[in-house]
């Protein structure tokens, strides 16, 4: 039994071939699966993000670009409103690492359909607005809302209030709920959360003083395929003990844990979509946020050694991770 080392841009993976036919395919898949992450890693170094682009720098992810969001035409509220409002979600969504781009367009991971109302409030006026995701094929990927309350208006006309400011504040609202839910997208404020506390579970967190930490615990990544279960939770440690981060074991109690969970789909034309989601946890097992990492790769390219592909993510994802915990940990 031959054995060939492909070398790639932060390492090399060691694979195992009978024949030269089967060496060649397993050569071209790892080659395809490090280019991802090599790409993924130079577009990084210039950008100072958190996801494609500015990568490295704390990103909440290294597999996927921008995600790419259409705006459909608002309904419900005046022409003007619509027209200044849409140039405003392009506006927020730039600083959280989302396109928004009005229109249709072919190039688009997902749709963005909008409804607005505005009525009287004691206080003026309110203006709430529901936002429906789908993906290209109209299926449903999420749902953010929200109110604007607006201190001018009038009862027979609520939207006379509605000036810049308030559809500025409409516009970075739905951009920071729309980062939390889509992979990649980032907060305002360059933290890779995308998924926050619960506001009352925050709220709770922020009356009381946090628990000292003795550490962080790094549980075993799951669902990973291949030796990717061992080979993720080993590298993010290492990266973790070498950014400063003091590492905790199964007995010690009172810990902040990561919990790194793989999943992969099925794609068309021999690929496959691969996310991993690393969640933070503070010691009462309360989620502080999550980052996520998402690619598309050759079916199967990563049912054995993960080599130099586990020892990227988790540098990647690491910096992120870093961010979410308490500066004494």
């Amino acid at each position: 039994m031959s054995r060939t080392v492909l070398a790639a841009n932060r390492g090399s993976i060691l694979l195992d071939a009978d024949s030269r036919h089967v060496r060649g395919h397993l050569r071209r898949a790892a080659g395809l699966v490090l280019a991802a992450f090599a790409f993924a890693c130079l577009a990084g170094c210039g950008g100072g993000g958190t996801s494609m682009g500015g990568l490295l720098s704390g990103a909440s992810s290294i597999f996927g670009s921008s995600p790419k969001v259409s705006i459909a035409p608002i309904i419900g509220a005046p022409d003007k409103v619509t027209t200044e409002l849409t140039q405003a979600l392009v506006t927020a969504g730039n600083e959280r690492n989302l396109t928004l781009m009005p229109g249709a367009s072919a190039s688009s991971n997902y749709i963005l359909r909008g409804y607005l109302v505005a009525a009287p409030d004691r206080r003026g006026a309110k203006v709430s607005y529901i936002w429906d995701v789908t993906d290209t094929k109209g299926t449903k990927v999420t749902r953010v809302s929200g109110e604007q309350t607006v201190s001018k208006g009038s009862r027979s006309n609520p939207w006379s209030g509605v000036d810049s400011t308030v559809i500025r504040s409409i516009a970075n609202k739905t951009a920071s709920q729309l980062a939390a839910e889509l992979p990649g997208g980032r907060s305002a404020s360059s933290a890779p959360v995308a998924a926050a506390a619960p506001a009352a579970t925050a709220a709770a967190a922020a009356a009381r003083p946090a628990p000292k930490p003795q550490g962080v615990l790094v549980a075993p990544v799951s669902g990973a395929p291949g030796d990717g279960r061992r080979s993720l939770t080993t590298a993010l440690k290492k990266k973790l003990y070498k950014d400063g981060i003091k590492l905790a074991n199964g007995t010690t109690t009172n810990v902040y844990t990561v919990k790194g969970i793989v999943k992969l789909t099925n794609a068309s034309g021999g690929k496959q979509n691969i996310r991993i989601d690393w969640q933070v946890l503070d010691p009462h097992g309360r989620r502080l946020g999550t980052v996520s990492q998402q690619n598309t790769i050759p079916k199967g390219s990563l049912n054995g050694p993960w080599g130099a592909i586990a020892d990227a993510a988790a540098g990647a994802a690491a910096d992120g991770i870093v961010k979410l915990l308490p500066k004494s940990s």
